[in-house]
């Protein structure tokens, strides 16, 4: 897994999702429409601009010029952040125990019964 200094600010994380959910190399017009349509965010074209430099300056993206148009490529994979973020929220919130965490999902009434077969399912095949 590869090292990140800190998470990513919510603006930031919501334009790698764009550009990790969609074919990549992605273009910045691409990733503005994305966003206007899926989101109720009115970002200009400068803001999403200043959040893609920020990107690339923390390693996340690429940056190259196709004709008039600057594309995107993602530099660290989905599963890559992901993991990175439950393994802080684990520690910081659930002192590294994944009971901890189970505990605190079982009490709160977010676990459906659905929920439950599946982690009974994913837990057999783990143990076999």
């Amino acid at each position: 897994m590869k090292r990140f200094e800190k998470k990513l600010p919510d603006a930031e994380l919501e334009v790698m999702k764009v550009i990790w959910h969609n074919n990549s190399p992605i273009s910045t017009k691409e990733v503005k429409e994305i966003i206007d349509r899926q989101t109720d965010k009115n970002w200009t074209q400068q803001t999403l601009q200043t959040l893609l430099n920020r990107l690339i300056s923390k390693g996340f993206l690429a940056k190259d010029k196709k004709g008039k148009e600057y594309i995107y490529t993602s530099l660290i994979e989905e599963h890559e952040y992901v993991e990175y973020e439950n393994g802080q929220f684990l520690k910081k919130m659930h002192g590294n125990s994944v009971v901890s965490l189970m505990k605190s999902l079982f009490d709160s009434k977010k676990i459906s019964e659905e929920d439950i077969c599946e982690l009974e399912k994913m837990f057999k095949e783990k143990r076999e």
